[in-house]
Parts: structure tokens; sequence; C-alpha cells
């Protein structure tokens, strides 16, 4: 199997919104149902995806790269699949599977009212989200609740971390589109704090050194949300439609954090720590606070 960035990445197929592959739900298979049948009927898995590297992005050469497409387009193999990415922004991507439009919506918070509508997988990545300041003239000196508050928050539209910014007291919160977006508002002054995961900012800062922003610190625990929904996972259809593509992928996530292969994947982005997939060998399928 061929795993890990552009190597990955040479079966993807590009869709625009809204493509006629995103919208098929045509189903040939005689040992499967549902949506398991159609993508490997179809030999096609839609991804709707957005912009947030390194979890996925788009390279100079216009390609979608990232860990996320990685891990997918290896686990759309063993389907006899390819990718086709549905890109829309982010806060669309989780109405986009509850719809069938898309196959599957990657690397989400837990949250109830998101579960009321998608099925999650097994976790596939722990995360720490942080606040990160301008690095020259920072607004905010250190990361507890009494130093943002009253503060100008920037999030990204539809993300867990814009209930951490409504949480803030008297904060006022700016909302992006994109991440790219925030980092530019944090990096020229426009607002005095962003809050995103940890490896959303530190690739930034990676790939952008020009970027005036640092990570200050952790978010506060009184505004966080419990530790388990800070793990990114996979979102499919619910219902009997998804149940046994989420098995298949379940079983493919569970095996690639087991036997090592999601650390190589993710070592070609930087992310060597072993913090990012701490305790999810051994984690249930389902999630638990």
């Amino acid at each position: 199997m061929r795993v890990g960035g552009a190597l990955a990445l040479a079966g993807v197929v590009l869709a625009a919104c809204g493509s006629s592959a995103a919208a098929s739900t045509t189903s040939g298979s005689s040992h499967a149902t549902g949506l398991l049948a159609k993508v490997e009927s179809s030999h096609q898995l839609v991804i709707a995806m957005s912009a947030f590297a390194p979890e996925d992005y788009q390279n100079s050469s216009g390609q979608w790269t990232g860990y996320d497409p990685a891990i997918l387009s290896a686990f759309a193999k063993t389907l006899g699949a390819k990718l086709v990415i549905d890109a829309i922004p982010f806060a669309a991507s989780v109405e986009a599977v509850a719809t069938h439009r898309a196959d599957i919506t990657v690397d989400i918070y837990y949250t109830k009212k998101r579960a009321q509508v998608i099925s999650f997988s097994r976790p596939m990545l722990n995360y720490n989200d942080v606040v990160a300041v301008n690095k020259s003239n920072p607004q905010v000196k250190k990361d507890t609740v009494a130093a943002l508050t009253g503060k100008n928050i920037a999030v990204v539209t539809g993300s867990e971390e814009v209930a951490e910014a409504n949480k803030t007291p008297k904060a006022t919160v700016t909302q992006y589109s994109n991440i790219e977006e925030s980092f530019l508002a944090l990096s020229s002054g426009r607002v005095a704090a962003d809050y995103q995961p940890d490896v959303d900012v530190s690739w930034a800062i990676h790939k952008n050194p020009s970027l005036d922003i640092k990570i200050l610190g952790p978010m506060p625990s009184s505004l966080a949300p419990p530790v388990a929904s800070l793990r990114g996972y996979y979102g499919v259809p619910k219902g009997s439609y998804g149940k046994e593509f989420l098995a298949k992928l379940n079983a493919y996530l569970k095996k690639i954090e087991c036997n090592g292969t999601e650390q190589k994947m993710i070592d070609k982005f930087g992310m060597n720590s072993p913090i990012y997939l701490q305790g999810l060998c051994s984690a249930g399928n389902t999630y638990a606070s």
C-alpha cells in the first residue's frame, strides 16, 4: 500500500462542488448495501473537504494534499475506489454528508448537535486547542480567561472554536470563512487572539514564517470542551445507509493506528510527536467523554 503525501494522492480525482459524482447514489454491489455499495460500484469516494493545512490543502500545482487525503486515499484503495474531492466551506461539510451529497467529512470534532445528523468514526487524531496571538505586539499577554475577557477573538465559521469564543466573557467574536483569513487578521493586528487547534497554528508558522503570530498557550480549561471531543473524527451518513461503510472505515483506522502506518503518514507533515496518536489504538469505536 502506498501511503503519505503525494504517493497516496496519485489516485485523487478533483471535483467541483455539486459534481454529478458527489450526487451519485448508484448501488451495484451484491455483498454490500447503502454507501459501501455505492462506493464499490462507482469506484469513487467523495470527500467534503475545505482548506485546513496540514489536514487538507492544495499545493502549488493545485493538487490536494495533507494527511486526510493521504489516510483516505489509502482507505479508498481498499474499496477499489479513488478520492473525489468536493471542495466546500467547512461549515457546509456536515450538511453535505447528512444529505448524501458527499460520502465523508474529514477531521472534525464531536458535538451532540453534529451527532444528530451524521455518524462519527472512531477517533483518528488527538488535538489541543490553543490561543494564538500577534507575535510582535500581542494584545493578550496570558492564556487566561481574565486576559481574554473583552477581546476580539478570531475563529473559523462552523468550527468548535466558535463555542469557545462565545464562552469568553464580553468577547467580540469575529468569524472567518477559512483559517488562512483568521491568521492574516491576527498577523495584521485586526484581532487580539485566534482560537485554533495547535497543529494548524504550528503548520502555518512553519510554512509561512512571515506570519507575525505565535502560540500563547493552551485554551483555558473552562472554555475548552471535554478532552475526548478534541480528538479528530471522520463523519459519515447516519443510519443503515452508512452502517457497513462505517464498519469498514473503523476497521481500517484501527489497523493503521495500531501498526504504525498512520504515524508514518503524519510524519510527512512534521507531526512526529507521539501525542497525536496517543491512546488511539486502544480507543473504542464510539465517542466516550
